[in-house]
This record gives C-alpha cells, sequence and structure tokens, in this order.
C-alpha cells in the first residue's frame, strides 16, 4: 500500500512552498479569512476529486461530474420549499442509481468510460436546462438560514469545509481499510489478475460510479446551498477543476494507483494558486497557464519517480539472483 502515497512529500512540499511564498509575496494572503476560504473550496473540488479518484483509480473516467453536480443541486432546491431533506435525499439516490447504472453498462459491454460519460455529460447539461430553462433554481427564503450556516466560520475554516474534508477523509478510510476499497485498486492495477482472483468487476464499477456520482451530487448541492441558487451551466468549472486537482495529486490516469490524501494536497495547491491570482488581480487565463505548468511538472515528476522507483525494483530483483518479472 506504501505505493499508493506515491510522492507525498514532494506535495506536502510544494504546498507548503507556495503557502511561504504566497504570505510573503502576496497581500492580504495570509489572513484568517483567505485560509477559511481556500480550505472551503479545497472541500468542494476534494469532494469531486475523490470521486474521479474512485474511477480513475479502477481504470475509469467520470468526465460526467460537473453535469451530474448541477442536474443534483438544481432538483434539491427545486424541491427544497417542501422539504430541502427530502430534495437533498431525492437527488443523492437519483445521483447513485444514475452512476450504478453507467458502471452497470461499462462493466457488461465494455464500452469506454470517457465516451459513454462524456454523452451524459452533455445529455445531463440539456436535462438541467429544460429544469430550469429560463431562470435559476434558487433557495427558498425561509430556507437563507441553510446558506448562512454552511459559511459560518469555524476556526480556520466553515461548516461547509468541514462537512467536505469530513466526507473526503471518510471515503479515503474506506478505500485504505475495506475489501471492496481495495478491489478498486486490485481492478485498476490488472484486469484479468483481479477477475482471476474472484474479484466482481461489475459491483466494483457499479459502486466507483455511484460514489463518484453521489460525491459530485454532494459538491453540487453544497456549492448551490451557498451560493442560493443553481443553473444549468454554472457548475461547467467542476470537471475541469476536478480532473487537474486528481491528477495534481498523483492519481494514475492507468488506474491502480491513487491517495486521498495527495488528492487533498493536489486541490490545496489548485486553490492557493487560485486564491493567490485573484488577491494579485491576475486575470483567469494567467491563472490557467500557472495551474497548467504546476500539472506538467507534477507529471512528469511523478513520472521519474516511476522510473527511479522500478530500476531500484528491477536492481533488488538482480541482486536476489532472481528473474525480473515483466
Amino acid at each position: 500500500m506504501s505505493r499508493l502515497d506515491k510522492g507525498l512529500g514532494l506535495r506536502l512540499g510544494l504546498s507548503i512552498l507556495l503557502i511561504v511564498i504566497c504570505a510573503i509575496e502576496v497581500d492580504g494572503f495570509a489572513t484568517m479569512a483567505t485560509l477559511a476560504s481556500i480550505v472551503e473550496n479545497v472541500a468542494l473540488i476534494g469532494l469531486l476529486a475523490a470521486g474521479l479518484m474512485l474511477t480513475m483509480v479502477a481504470g475509469q473516467l467520470d468526465a460526467a461530474v460537473a453535469s451530474v453536480a448541477a442536474v443534483s443541486a438544481i432538483i434539491a432546491l427545486l424541491l427544497g420549499p417542501y422539504s430541502l431533506v427530502l430534495g437533498i435525499v431525492v437527488a443523492l439516490v437519483v445521483a447513485g442509481l444514475y452512476g450504478c447504472g453507467i458502471g452497470w453498462i461499462i462493466a457488461r459491454t465494455g464500452v469506454s468510460s470517457l465516451v459513454l460519460t462524456v454523452c451524459m455529460l452533455i445529455g445531463l447539461r440539456g436535462l438541467a436546462l429544460i429544469l430550469v430553462p429560463q431562470s435559476p433554481a434558487v433557495l427558498a427564503d425561509g430556507l437563507l438560514w441553510v446558506s448562512d450556516g454552511l459559511v459560518a466560520r469555524v476556526g480556520p475554516t466553515t461548516v461547509l469545509g468541514i462537512i467536505g474534508l469530513v466526507l473526503i477523509l471518510a471515503l479515503g478510510l474506506g478505500m485504505r481499510c475495506t475489501r471492496l476499497g481495495l478491489s478498486l485498486y486490485a481492478v485498476g492495477g490488472n484486469l484479468e489478475r483481479a477477475r482471476g482472483s474472484g474479484v466482481n468487476t461489475t459491483k466494483v464499477y457499479m459502486v466507483a460510479f455511484a460514489g463518484s456520482a453521489m460525491l459530485a451530487a454532494t459538491a453540487g448541492i453544497l456549492a448551490a446551498l451557498r451560493s442560493g441558487s443553481a443553473s444549468g451551466t454554472g457548475l461547467d468549472s467542476f470537471l475541469l477543476d476536478g480532473v487537474t486537482a486528481a491528477v495534481v495529486g498523483g492519481v494514475s490516469l492507468e488506474g491502480g494507483r491513487g491517495s486521498i490524501i495527495n488528492v487533498l494536497l493536489g486541490s490545496l495547491i489548485v486553490r492557493i494558486i487560485a486564491a493567490a491570482a485573484a488577491l494579485l488581480g491576475m486575470q483567469s487565463s494567467v491563472e490557467s497557464i500557472a495551474t497548467g505548468c504546476i500539472l506538467l511538472a507534477m507529471l512528469l515528476l511523478d513520472d521519474a519517480l516511476g522510473t527511479r522507483r522500478g530500476m531500484k525494483t528491477a536492481a533488488r530483483w538482480r541482486v536476489l539472483g532472481r528473474p525480473l518479472r515483466t
């Protein structure tokens, strides 16, 4: 399991370095308000990245998370005047059933998850626009206290940040300490070997995509409750933000490797850059360039670490006088 945390020290060091540089060079960065905002947004992006990690670890990719988040947020707010709790439960259940269906289709047909979920991204966006064709869904006046409560400060973060971080850490614990969680790594690492070991790949895919959809729905609902509204296109940036955080966090696009702690650090790196860019008044294009450079650097460093680890393993087998495994 130690290889799942590859690059942990590197990401932790980079996060600390960015924080120190920004605190010294960027006016207004070293404040409790900025820290709370960063942690809150790390929690939101981390929910998306953690959901994407479920599918990426299993060797797949869920490209529909932004549309799932939008539809779920709209359902929750539309049902809010009747019962907000009911609206949230319905939205999460629908997202979970949708994810189970996607996972089942992929397992049974072998269709590309990227192609299938891109189709769903487009289709669900259309559904969101049908649900709110002219104006966004808004939080009922009697429920505005929910929005105020979510952004209430609790130490260096907010209530929303605490909710998101608790869910993310619980997921990480489940992935490392349960048989189903370890099965995700097994399927992504070597599908045929996992099948030969008796792993139910259909169940694994269904759980992965259901988890991804429900975490995306949770992020969408929290974002909608925080802002008090939800529209068909208001969460379009979620996919790019989530994928960037996951990849910067070292989740392998080839499957079989990923760590929740690294994903959180990846989300933190992305949000530090975004916060610094906003305080400096930079255009979004500059922020995108900086994030892209960090993403490329982390990919190259991960590749270098993997190559070096592979060379050390090969040398160890030669010393032992055993044949190398290919």
